[in-house]
């Protein structure tokens, strides 16, 4: 988007602190293939992304907002933020400004009717509600959100935006040559809850941990002769916010000296000294580093004025704890598998397609549950799909980073059936990344099987298997037993032609009774389904239940098929459920969502 239709004047309305409670958190993500940042204000989205569902590349950046969903709890004085897609820019665009929206979609209505296709900034509907600036400024008691934008009109990388609640974290991003474009949002802040913003710290900096390694782009400006090269960048942090480091024959020492709430926006000094090139050499007076998930941090640092400039920027994985005795992961106090030793499940991606004479036909594409077991020595054993799991994994040369061959059998869909021979295998965030993919070939046709996502910490393989029976302690606490309820269920179809791409969303409403059996079976009837499958506690602290659950004999065909489900008591005795499955052909993905809160019945 070009930036002259960014400054738009925002309608001057009347704002003032409000006490109302936002009902969801934007979660902003980073790409690491094209440099673009994307924020979702639905859960569908963001489990959709972070079961890789958006492809490779994509990072939770640890930030995120306040907003609304439902218009109706925000109240007075909020206003609807928009969303639009561009394919070209390969990019999503927000905006609260009615002049904004009103150009944009001018612009997508003439480009349609000129060449019958949209490449350019497509509506997609109402993505969230917040509040807006009046006159340039935010009310009392809420966080300005600045938009800035990366000027990739004119460099051709694509049109993308980011909103920065912090002004460090603005000045990092104009560094990095994005144009800062004023007040988008205004946020109400985080005083309670689970995301909310940590005061700054100046001492502990345990969130940066580890160390991390990596291409970099080192650039000179002397004299206005601009010089770039890439080379490798490694740099460690402990706890204490020490830092050591090298590249390009530089010894670096240094501090980080603060860290925001979020912990993910660090700053600091820096100093070099023994580089090849000499001008790397000396204090660098900008050291910032943003620290994306546990396993990606963004660097740069700069030293010198503006005649004559020294500049490191990268990329950097890795994020496991610094180990200053080498020497002894080989013995029993630091097991081969320390980290992801344990039981782990969860709800994650599995595809499966078929190439034959240059056309990929999509054999599968459903979220189903996966379990494993990993022990201290590395020994693998899982369950998921009917699939039976067995293999073994080890350290790999990258940093925190598990690999090895695992072996699939029994599997309800044969694709995946087969050896998984550079399985990966990484902890992050508290979670366990899986990514297994194997390929096989036989008369010209190539069948290509992928199983990604992430699993959380959970007893799998209970070491007394027969008391979960017993009336006293039953494997669904709080979710055990007959309900009905209202329920919604829609489909969103979103259909390719020509590199464009539509979006059709259709919703009916229903009752749908379920029961719950003691050992987390489910079964149960709406839309004219027959529903069957089972619930396992996933997260005790919330008392979340996940797992899979197959629709039969619908009414509408398009809702049958295996769903990835999750439910929670509420107060009152009521149950929440949700389940959502999508399928996906060369040209068209379908997303279907069945949800509502049932009572006891």
């Amino acid at each position: 988007m070009k930036r002259t239709i960014l400054a738009a004047a925002l309608a001057a309305l009347p704002l003032a602190a409000f006490a109302v409670e936002t009902d969801t958190e934007v979660v902003e993500y980073y790409n690491l293939t094209n440099n673009h940042y994307f924020v979702t204000a639905t859960a569908s989205d963001a489990q959709f992304i972070d079961n890789g569902g958006a492809g490779q590349g994509w990072v939770r950046t640890g930030r995120s907002f306040r907003a609304w969903l439902d218009s109706a709890k925000a109240g007075a004085g909020t206003n609807p933020v928009y969303r639009f897609y561009s394919s070209a820019a390969n990019s999503h665009f927000y905006t609260a400004s009615a002049d904004e929206v009103a150009l944009l979609r001018g612009l997508e209505s003439q480009e349609r009717a000129r060449t019958g296709t949209v490449t350019g900034w497509q509506y997609e509907g109402e993505a969230f509600r917040i509040e807006s600036p009046v006159n340039g400024s935010c009310a009392a008691g809420t966080i300005a959100l600045q938009r800035v934008y990366n000027n990739g009109f004119v460099s051709g990388e694509g049109a993308n935006h980011r909103f920065v609640d912090d002004s460090e974290l603005r000045t990092l991003m104009q560094d990095r040559a994005w144009i800062s474009e004023g007040i988008a949002f205004c946020a109400q802040s985080k005083s309670t809850g689970t995301n909310a913003n940590l005061p700054m710290t100046t001492t502990n900096f345990e969130a940066l941990s580890g160390g991390f390694s990596g291409a970099a782009r080192w650039k000179t400006e002397i004299a206005g002769v601009e010089r770039k090269v890439t080379a490798n960048l490694a740099l460690s942090f402990a706890a204490n916010g020490a830092v050591t480091g090298s590249g390009r024959g530089c010894a670096f020492t240094g501090q980080v000296s603060q860290g925001d709430g979020f912990r993910s926006l660090f700053n600091g000094t820096l100093a070099a000294t023994g580089c090849e090139d000499a001008a790397f050499n000396g204090t660098y007076g900008r050291f910032q580093l943003e620290r994306f998930g546990n396993g990606t941090l963004a660097v740069r640092l700069k030293r010198g004025d503006n005649a004559n400039e020294a500049a490191v920027e990268a990329v950097l994985s890795g994020g496991q704890p610094v180990t200053t005795t080498p020497t002894t992961p080989t013995t029993p106090s630091t097991p081969a598998s320390a980290g992801i030793a344990g039981d782990w499940s969860g709800t994650i991606a599995w595809s499966a397609l078929r190439r034959s004479g240059g056309v990929s036909t999509p054999l599968v594409s459903a979220n189903q549950a996966l379990a494993l077991k990993i022990t201290d020595a590395g020994a693998l054993t899982g369950s998921g799909f009917g699939c039976s799991f067995a293999g073994s994994l080890s350290p790999t040369t990258v940093a925190g980073i598990f690999g090895g061959t695992i072996t699939a059998s029994g599997c309800t869909e044969s694709a995946f059936n087969g050896s998984y021979a550079e399985a990966k295998v990484k902890r992050d965030d508290g979670k366990l990344e899986v990514e297994l993919e194997r390929e096989s070939e036989s008369a010209g046709v190539t069948t290509k099987a992928r199983i990604e996502g992430k699993l959380v910490s959970g007893a799998t393989t209970p070491t007394t298997p027969t008391t979960p029976t017993t009336p006293s302690t039953p494997a669904t606490p709080g979710i055990t037993g007959s309900f009905t309820g209202a329920f919604s269920a829609s489909i969103e179809t979103r259909t390719r032609t020509n590199g464009n791409e539509t979006r059709a969303t259709t919703s009916v409403s229903g009752n749908v009774s379920l029961a719950v059996a003691s050992g987390g079976a489910l079964t149960g009837t709406g839309f004219g389904c027959s529903f069957a499958g089972t619930l396992t506690l996933a997260d005790a602290a919330t008392q979340r239940y996940t797992g899979t659950v197959t629709a039969s004999g619908c009414a509408n065909a398009t809702h049958n098929g295996s769903y990835a489900a999750s439910a929670h008591p509420e107060n009152g005795g009521r149950l929440q459920v949700e389940m959502e499955r999508e399928s996906e052909t060369s040209t068209v993905r379908t997303k279907v969502r069945i949800e509502g809160t049932a009572s006891r019945a």
